[in-house]
């Protein structure tokens, strides 16, 4: 069975949704903290830790 969707790694960030961590406060001056970017092909990207393995069977069904 073909997956419906998959990502596409040559899409390119667009626009932060939300305040970054350094305008919350919550940063201490590196790069390392989560963040969360609409992609110019509408996708959204989640950078952070990644714990699909964990939540993954968590997931509602469709």
């Amino acid at each position: 069975m073909a997956r419906a969707w998959e990502a596409d790694p040559s899409a390119l960030f667009d626009r932060r949704l939300g305040k970054s961590a350094e305008e919350l406060g919550n940063s201490d001056g590196n790069d390392e903290c989560p963040d969360i970017w609409q992609l110019d092909n509408g996708d959204v990207a989640v950078i952070g830790r990644d714990l699909t393995a964990v939540y993954g069977s968590r997931l509602p069904r469709a």
